[in-house]
């Protein structure tokens, strides 16, 4: 039985390590969502705007990639 066990978690082991990777992304994410919605109304907010867009954009890459 538990030999099963680790057999099936074994074959979606990078479903889960990914998953739980993306956690937090998707966490900092969340939080970013105020700023991306206020950012534009300021002086040279869509130049940090994308700034921010583009971390967001690059953590995401790296964590499907490397996982």
């Amino acid at each position: 039985m538990f030999t099963g066990v680790v057999r099936q978690l074994a074959a979606c082991q990078r479903a889960v390590v990914v998953s739980l990777a993306l956690v937090p992304v998707v966490l900092v994410t969340v939080a970013c969502l105020p700023a991306v919605l206020v950012l534009p109304a300021f002086p040279g907010g869509m130049q940090r705007l994308g700034a921010l867009l583009a971390s967001l954009r690059r953590w995401t890459d790296t964590v499907l990639s490397r996982s």
